[in-house]
């Protein structure tokens, strides 16, 4: 007994040696008692899409609508269909995609002559299936119909072709001889890829009164995806626009679902903190785009999150915060295209004018293109602010003039009231720092007579009110994401709890709760 229990520690250290080996040769570990972590998962099951033809994974996908069509709507079966769908986009042809309507829509289908006008693919090298299996995958339903347009619309924008918008328009009305409930999701991509395509090929601004009567239809049927979904791109309408008074309006009028998809809650907050950061409510903002930024998945959507953390960047500045290192250089995938923000941070935080400026002027086309030219010209007043903080820490009693000199202040000032006089310019300087202290920015006073700024004692922090202020945001942080997480989770319904349920529909039961459990792990992954 003791030698077989000494072989069996031999064995277990053996084993721990190995993982040693592997974390250090840079491997990944899986333990033999633990469960393949969700990483593993998400590419295993991503190599395994990948390994499947296109054509078979849509048809594939056709058995999975049947499926939600029988449950009526279960939703994580219309979640795998696109989440597969835009794992093989990239890999959509005009051949694959019209031997895949040949396959699953009746052949006396008025959609199937539509879409084969719409895609060019050439006869000889179309893909189709097999004669055997061709009635097999034949499908009349709704939903497979308009699944069918959502995939020809999905590779037209990919390809640039102009003609989406048209299939776009085709595919709302055949969409408005529907009325079915398990078609909400299907029409919610539809609308998506309508509103994508004018702004691509188009003018953004004529899918607005559709997208309005769409809203409106969506908010009178109790549609909560097609509702959230319009709603978003109402206001990407407006924003692109910089119509930003009326994003505002529709917004303060629209009341939101109370079941909400992770994905348009991204994208709502995101465009609210936009609005905020126009409207100079930076905290509000602030707290929009970083939730935002939270709920994001952590390996996708890379476009999507260095947009906001360019936003937050600038909020975050304009608030008279410095962001860290990290926040701006911790993603490798972005470090490149964050480094004007790096630059812009990193001439706040000196708090010097002369290269403010070198920094905005060098990087003027980055910042335009990513529409923050003008909130980045209000950060001037920030960094006036920076360097009299640094210059009331270091100096106790210093003269205006001094100031002037060591902020770069003075080609400043001078340049904006042409003179040359140095009683106008010493006026100017003391309106400067007389603001910054109204503001609460420096702790200090001013002798007029004198010219000369005098920093006050500094106080004890922790004798005020401020750390008390601080662990009351960190706990109400902390309990709002306690709160969201309760209401993002899902229970079993009450049938499940029979105590009378046979062999059969207790294996379908656990067969439906192991996929669930699949769907709840990727559901991060994918937006």
């Amino acid at each position: 007994g003791g030698g077989g229990g000494g072989g069996g520690g031999e064995e277990k250290k053996k084993k721990k040696k190995g993982r040693t080996k592997e974390r250090e040769m840079g491997a990944p570990v899986v333990d033999d008692k633990m469960d393949i972590n969700e990483e593993t998962v998400g590419v295993e099951k991503e190599e395994e899409a990948e390994e499947i033809e296109p054509s078979k994974l849509l048809i594939n996908n056709v058995s999975l609508i049947k499926k939600s069509v029988e449950s009526k709507g279960e939703p994580r079966f219309i979640a795998n269909v696109f989440r597969q769908t835009h794992v093989v986009r990239t890999k959509l042809t005009d051949e694959v995609i019209s031997g895949f309507i040949d396959a699953v829509l009746p052949n006396d289908s008025e959609s199937l002559q539509t879409l084969k006008q719409f895609l060019k693919a050439n006869k000889t090298t179309e893909k189709k299936v097999e004669d055997e299996d061709a009635e097999k995958f034949k499908s009349d339903l709704p939903e497979t119909e308009i699944y069918c347009y959502v995939v020809a619309l999905m590779h037209m924008i990919e390809t640039k072709d102009a003609a989406s918008i048209q299939l776009s328009e085709i595919c709302l009305q055949r969409l408005s001889s529907f009325n079915r409930r398990t078609l909400d999701a299907f029409a919610a991509k539809v609308y998506f890829y309508y509103s994508l395509a004018h702004e691509r090929f188009g003018n953004i601004r004529d899918a607005r009164q559709t997208l309005l009567a769409l809203h409106r239809q969506a908010t009178s049927r109790l549609d909560a995806i097609g509702q959230e979904t319009t709603l978003n791109l109402l206001l990407r309408n407006y924003v692109s626009l910089k119509q930003y008074e009326l994003a505002e309006q529709l917004r303060s009028k629209t009341v939101l679902p109370s079941s909400r998809s992770s994905a348009q809650q991204c994208r709502y907050l995101y465009y609210l903190g936009r609005i905020r950061t126009i409207q100079l409510e930076y905290t509000e903002a602030k707290e929009c785009l970083t939730q935002a930024l939270r709920k994001a998945p952590n390996n996708a959507a890379w476009g999507f999150k260095l947009t906001l953390t360019k936003w937050i960047c600038i909020v975050r500045l304009l608030l008279g915060e410095i962001p860290e290192r990290k926040f701006l250089s911790s993603p490798s995938e972005m470090r490149s295209k964050l480094l004007p923000y790096f630059e812009l941070t990193s001439a706040v935080r000196a708090g010097d004018l002369h290269e403010f400026g070198l920094v905005v002027e060098k990087h003027k086309a980055t910042f335009e293109k990513d529409n923050v030219f003008n909130l980045i010209m209000r950060l001037r007043r920030n960094v006036i602010r920076t360097g009299l903080a640094k210059v009331n820490v270091a100096y106790s009693k210093i003269s205006l003039n001094d100031i002037a000199l060591k902020l770069g202040l003075k080609k400043d000032v001078d340049m904006t009231i042409n003179s040359s006089n140095n009683n106008d310019s010493e006026g100017a300087i003391e309106c400067v720092v007389a603001k910054a202290i109204r503001d609460g920015a420096v702790d200090a006073q001013i002798d007029f007579e004198t010219g000369v700024m005098t920093s006050n004692e500094t106080k004890d922090a922790y004798g005020t009110s401020l750390p008390a202020e601080v662990f009351h945001h960190r706990v109400a942080y902390c309990l709002d994401v306690h709160n969201e997480c309760q209401r993002a989770m899902r229970y079993p319904e009450k049938s499940s709890n029979k105590t009378n349920e046979t062999k059969e529909e207790r294996i379908k039961r656990l067969e439906d709760e192991e996929a669930l459990r699949e769907f709840m792990e990727e559901e991060d992954d994918f937006f």
